[in-house]
């Protein structure tokens, strides 16, 4: 995605040479030469395009695009030729309104571009603190990227929320221990050992249990990792994890022991040695 406007303004050139190489070595006329160059498009582009296949987006733009730039230039050449049938050629010279067209479309098609691109990559680094405000910590990346639809966002709002006052009171009622925690401070992509300490009502290890549980990066679901966690034995369970980013990360967790299930919340902080 880092070369989308690199990738139309190449693909653009080469349809543009395609149409007057044609145009200028057979006797097709403008519309018919523009006819013949959306057409080899068509038949390189869509292949190509589902066998590297990125977005909907992209190909809708690509697509757009290239379509514009022969049919601008079968409009361009065809009022040409016209003139000249007519004797009122002027050498050098195009009408105007052509020539906005084609400008308006590839000025629309440029701007989508750029926004496909933040869309997908996110703002530059460099423009970090001069467009966007400073992140509150330095070790914190800000994200600017869509991460488009999420799947299960009322799941994972209920697991971030704060009133859920019935549900905390009866595993409350359990009386079951959970203490969770790093086995030494987590570095961004850097793989660390979490470990979970399971007791029960009476205080004993709570063995044989199954823990399992996601690491959610708010600003990009995308980012969020799944686990599973081993038993290591006297209650202990363990998971060993590399979180890529900097920053805060929510933690949610389930404890499932012989049909009883108990849900557990956290947030933890990844640091950057390079920060």
């Amino acid at each position: 995605m880092s070369n989308l406007v690199i990738t139309l303004g190449l693909g653009s050139a080469a349809l543009a040479l395609l149409f007057f190489l044609i145009y200028k070595f057979t006797r097709l006329r403008a519309y018919h030469a523009s006819a013949v160059v959306v057409a080899i498009m068509l038949f390189v582009f869509v292949p190509a395009s589902i066998l590297t296949w990125q977005s909907a987006d992209v190909f809708a733009i690509h697509l757009a695009l290239y379509i514009i730039v022969p049919y601008g230039l079968g409009i361009v050449f065809s009022q040409k030729e016209a003139e000249a049938a007519s004797g009122k050629a002027h050498i050098g010279r195009l009408h105007w309104a052509p020539m906005v067209i084609v400008g308006f479309f590839t000025i629309i098609a440029t701007v989508q571009a750029v926004l496909i691109t933040l869309a997908h990559n996110g703002m530059p680094d460099r423009f970090i603190g001069t467009l966007l405000p400073e992140p509150d910590a330095p070790v914190e990346r800000v994200t600017s990227a869509f991460p488009g639809l999420v799947d299960g966002f009322e799941d994972r709002d209920q697991a971030l929320a704060v009133h859920r006052m019935t549900e905390l009171e009866q595993q409350a009622a359990r009386g079951w221990e959970i203490r969770q925690g790093w086995v030494s401070e987590p570095q961004r992509g850097e793989t660390e050992t979490l470990r979970v300490e399971v007791r029960d009502g009476n205080g004993r290890p709570l063995e044989g249990a199954e823990v399992s549980g996601t690491f959610l990066w708010l600003p990009d679901h995308r980012q969020d990792q799944r686990f599973d966690m081993r038993e290591e034995g006297d209650g202990f369970y363990e998971i060993d994890v590399a979180l890529p980013e900097a920053g805060r990360w929510d933690l949610r967790f389930f404890v499932q022991h012989e049909g009883v299930q108990v849900e557990q919340q956290a947030r933890t902080r990844v640091h950057d040695r390079s920060g």
